[in-house]
Order: C-alpha cells, then sequence, then structure tokens
C-alpha cells in the first residue's frame, strides 16, 4: 500500500495473507456487541481473519482462535456471511485505505493475471479471471464481496458479484475513517483483538446475570410478601363465617335489593354493616361468606408450603447474586452461574446467550441486539409463562386487561383456553401446535393454574372450563377480561398441593 502509514503496514497484512488465496472459507462468526468479525479459511491449517468495527473493539489482524463469544446463526450478518461466503473460495483479499475486502466465489480458468495499476495491496488467485467493469476496475464472477472497515465506528458490508449490496452492518450504517492504520505486526494485533473482543463480551454478560439474578430475587421477594398477605387474611376467618350465621338469621328483614344491611351484632351489641348484591336476596348470599371461609381455611397449608419454598429460594439466590458478584468475567466461570440462575427460576430470556457463546448457539453474546438494542428493555408482557412437568408452556393472565391481551393478540385460534367456571379469574392459554391436541397431563396442570389464579383458590376442588381459542370472543363493550365462548368442556379438577406448589416453581419471571 503507498501511503504515509507506508506499504510496511498494510503490506504486513497483505503478506501475512497471501497464501489465503485460493483456500476454502470453512466459517464466519461475529460478536455484534462488541464489533469482532472473524472470517476463517483453511489453508492447510486453519486461519482466521479478525476485523473489529467497533463499538467496542477496533482494528484488523490474524487471529490464533475463533472468537469465544459470538453471535449464533440466526443473526442478520452471520446468516448472510455463511450464505453467501462460507464454502467458497478466496479468490482474492485486498487490504485497502478504506477497509479489507474479500472476494469469494468459484475459481474460472485463468486467463489473465495483470494487475491494475495504481491499485492498494491485492493478493489475487492466480486462476481468477478479471473481467473489465463499466467503470475499468476487475470484476471478479461468479461470487460476493465482504467489505470490512475496522474502527470504533466502522462496518462491515456484504456484496454480490454484481456489486448489490445484500447486507451492511450495522445496518444504519457508519463514519469509517478516510485512511487505515494497518499495525505493524498483524499476528500480535489479531491475539489483542479477540482477547479484547471476549473480555468486553463477558463482561456483558455477566452484567447481564448480575440483573437476572437480582430481578428473580425481587420477584421472590414479592412473591413472599404476597402469600405473608394471603396468610394474614386468614384472621378474617372468623368474621366472616360470623357474617354469613348473622345474614343466615337476620337476611329476611333486609329489604330486596339493598345493596348493604345493618346486622345486629349479639356478640358486641352493636352493628356489622355488609355489602350485597342488589340482584340477590340477602339470606342467600350468606352461603358466599361461608365459601370465602372455607377457601381460606383449605389453602392455609399451599400458602404456608410456598411461604417456606419461597424463602428457601431467596437464600439460594441470595448466594447465588453473591457467587456472581465474586465471578471472573469469563465464559467457563459464567455458564455454571447461569445453570444455576435457571435452575432458580431465572427466565431463559433474561440469560439468552450467558455462557452460550464459546458454542456459537443462537443468542451468544451479541446476538441480543447489539448497538440497536442499546439501553432498551424488553417490553412488558401480559402474562406469565409457567411449565408443565412435560416441559410445555402454560400461559397465565396478569389481570383484567391483561387477560384480554393474552387471549386476543397472543393466543392462536388453536391454542386451547381455560378458565375457572363460575368464578372470576385468570385466562389460561396452553400454546399447542396446529391440529394437535393437549395431552392429558398438560391438561391437567393447566386446569390446576387456572383455578389457583382465581375466586376459587383454596377449594380442594373446582370445575375448569377448556375450548380451543377460536371459540372464544369478547362482545363488544364489555369490561376488561369478560368474554363469551361456546363448544365449551368442562374438567373437574382435584387441586394437588404437590402439583400446584411444582408449577408455581416454575414461573418464568419477564
Amino acid at each position: 500500500m503507498e501511503d504515509e502509514q507506508g506499504s510496511g503496514q498494510g503490506g504486513a497484512l497483505a503478506e501475512a495473507l497471501a497464501g489465503w488465496v485460493g483456500a476454502r472459507i470453512d466459517a464466519a462468526h461475529a460478536n455484534p456487541a462488541t464489533g469482532l468479525v472473524a472470517l476463517a479459511v483453511y489453508a492447510g491449517a486453519r486461519r482466521v481473519l479478525g476485523v473489529g468495527v467497533g463499538p467496542r473493539v477496533a482494528g484488523a489482524g490474524v487471529l490464533p482462535r475463533l472468537p469465544r463469544l459470538r453471535a449464533g446463526a440466526s443473526h442478520p450478518l452471520v446468516a448472510a456471511m455463511r450464505a453467501h461466503l462460507v464454502g467458497r473460495r478466496v479468490l482474492a483479499i485486498e487490504v485497502r485505505r478504506d477497509g479489507i475486502a474479500v472476494v469469494a466465489g468459484d475459481p474460472l480458468p485463468a486467463e489473465n493475471d495483470g494487475e491494475d495499476e495504481g491499485a492498494d495491496e491485492v493478493v489475487r488467485a492466480p486462476e481468477a479471471r478479471p473481467e473489465p467493469a463499466a467503470g475499468g476496475g476487475p470484476e471478479l464472477a461468479p461470487g460476493a464481496r465482504l467489505e470490512l472497515a475496522p474502527g470504533r465506528r466502522g462496518e462491515a458490508r456484504l456484496l454480490d458479484a454484481a456489486g448489490h449490496l445484500i447486507l451492511r452492518w450495522p445496518p444504519q450504517g457508519s463514519a469509517p475513517p478516510a485512511e487505515i492504520a494497518y499495525p505493524a505486526d498483524p499476528f500480535a494485533a489479531g491475539a489483542a483483538l479477540v482477547e479484547a473482543s471476549d473480555e468486553a463480551a463477558a463482561g456483558q454478560e455477566k452484567a447481564a446475570l448480575a440483573r437476572a439474578v437480582r430481578a428473580r430475587r425481587a420477584a421472590l421477594e414479592r412473591r413472599a410478601e404476597a402469600v405473608r398477605g394471603d396468610l394474614g387474611r386468614l384472621g378474617s376467618v372468623a368474621r366472616l363465617q360470623k357474617t354469613g350465621q348473622l345474614l343466615l338469621a337476620q337476611g329476611g328483614r333486609v329489604p330486596r335489593g339493598a345493596a348493604k344491611a345493618l346486622l345486629d351484632d349479639w356478640e358486641t351489641g352493636g352493628t356489622i354493616e355488609v355489602a350485597l348484591d342488589p340482584a340477590r336476596p340477602a339470606k342467600a348470599q350468606a352461603e358466599a361468606f361461608f365459601a370465602k371461609a372455607r377457601r381460606y381455611q383449605r389453602g392455609e397449608a399451599v400458602m404456608r408450603a410456598r411461604l417456606a419454598e419461597t424463602e428457601r429460594a431467596l437464600v439460594a439466590v441470595a448466594a447465588l447474586e453473591a457467587d456472581v458478584a465474586a465471578a471472573e468475567a469469563r465464559p467457563e466461570a459464567l455458564e455454571p452461574l447461569a445453570q444455576r440462575a435457571r435452575s432458580l427460576g431465572v427466565s431463559r430470556a433474561e440469560l439468552a446467550g450467558v455462557g452460550a457463546g464459546a458454542a456459537g448457539e443462537p443468542g451468544a453474546a451479541g446476538a441480543r441486539g447489539g448497538r440497536a438494542g442499546k439501553g432498551k428493555t424488553a417490553p412488558r408482557l401480559p402474562f406469565h409463562a409457567f411449565r408443565s412437568a412435560s416441559g410445555a408452556a402454560i400461559l397465565v393472565g396478569r389481570g383484567a386487561a391483561d387477560n384480554d391481551a393474552l387471549t386476543t393478540k397472543h393466543a392462536r385460534p388453536h391454542d386451547l383456553w381455560l378458565h375457572a367456571k363460575g368464578v372470576s379469574g385468570s385466562h389460561v392459554v396452553v400454546p399447542l401446535p396446529k391440529g394437535a391436541s393437549c395431552p392429558a397431563d398438560v391438561l391437567v396442570d393447566a386446569a390446576t393454574l387456572a383455578a389457583h389464579f382465581s375466586d376459587a383458590r383454596g377449594e380442594a376442588v373446582c370445575e375448569v372450563s377448556y375450548v380451543p381459542r377460536r371459540h372464544v370472543r369478547k362482545p363488544r363493550g364489555a369490561a376488561p377480561g369478560a368474554v363469551t365462548f361456546d363448544r365449551e368442556k368442562v374438567i373437574a379438577v382435584r387441586v394437588e398441593a404437590e402439583r400446584l406448589s411444582r408449577l408455581l416453581g416454575t414461573k418464568e419471571e419477564g
């Protein structure tokens, strides 16, 4: 390269890459979070070209190995490089003033080995046949061209043989420097580049793991507080039973259509005000107070078991949080901690890619959105996800408006929809493949959750309606969560404490 940097800098990299021409490209990887793009070829042994296009790493060199933390095959840049480059031969490598270009394709019979005057450092396959282009420069066909501009705000561009843009990364483009300063020692620069990328990516993954564990601890603390609140309501059992007894005895003198009643409290000599349903006789409403008292009493064992389980989980999560804080930011150190986090109920979405980059799995470091996703948080879902014993997902609406969103926007027509019969409660959806029926064990698990997240909570047996989602309708103007449905089937589910505890333990926070 003839410029102020001297051909020694660009020339050192070009010289290192000279033996790669004609070699097969056998891997393409990237870590968009750090900006490292790696292209591996086989030329008697594996060789890896690495280019940092920012934001975390910048520069170019020959890597001693592939990056340990990298995006999976589903990432757009990786998918495009694998589709257009991997499996082809290197026809030319150009080390230019504004970046590096790798031309790949199927070699053509050699007809002209001439080089263009005034070109930058170019290494070209002897068997490649350049064809004149409209602008007078050489063009190799067939093939694709990967252009990499190193820098903190660099970019990667993939073009087809005709020069049409296939993909640019980052998608919004960049402002690469007008002239690249190449390293005098591309091997030392490559070693530093891959280490810097892995270190930066591992640091990001450690921070993501720490956030996920903190969120899990906060969720468990909220759950424990809610269960303690439920247990606190056990003190109202005597009051509910007393109100039911007074309604039975005095309900006959309450005017029909009354919204409240003042009942004489024979024990204290005072009065008790009771809210009533104007559409029903007061005396007939006594059973509702007795039923609520029974629900609280029957649910006590489940609530106490759940509180104990939650408190044990809090101890385990606190220990994990301390271990994450003390851990080194290395994939091999983070992966066991991520597995512990998953076993303690941290959602897979929050842990996507933590420790998985070494295997190149989808969702590895950087695949969580790179620059475009910086600072963004996942949108709140209108449901909580649970897992049946077989691993099937069961979605439970968070509230009335969330029930509407779950049923009308997230559930598909062929999914199974459930609701506790005759009482208020959460909508429950079991996602199913089209044409599939719900397995019996998943149906019982889903019905158990429908019973638990309803006003029938605490009842030993609860009837649950279930229909395909296509038979559920939201009437115009209906209250939040209110729906109608037909072709109903009903299952009478016995709420087993062990089954319910197992299901609640699979809750994925998000």
